[in-house]
């Protein structure tokens, strides 16, 4: 049994194409089914569906970055400057600069 009538279904394919905000739309006005439920029914449907794309995370101001955090190792113990990660003989250089 679906939770979807001939009419939503109709509705749906009127409506195409889909994106997060037309499913939640049409979720608040069908409150039988949710806005995910209305997701997987445009996608079996065969209907599109642009998917939203993700949002990058913000480095949070009161931490240092890594690279900001590599940067001031390198510096400290005079290491050459350069992107990326340690390097083993840069590591070896911490480790006899900690003992």
């Amino acid at each position: 049994m679906s939770n979807y009538t001939d009419s939503m279904v109709a509705a749906l394919r009127a409506q195409a194409p889909f994106n997060l905000a037309k499913a939640k739309a049409f979720a608040e006005a069908n409150p039988t089914v949710n806005y995910r439920s209305v997701i997987a029914k445009v996608k079996s449907l065969g209907l599109a569906y642009e998917k939203a794309a993700p949002v990058a995370k913000k480095a949070k101001s009161d931490e240092p970055t890594k690279a900001a955090t590599l940067a001031a190792i390198r510096s400290a113990l005079a290491l050459p400057e350069r992107d990326g990660d340690l390097t083993k003989s840069e590591l070896t250089a911490i480790l006899e600069n900690l003992g």
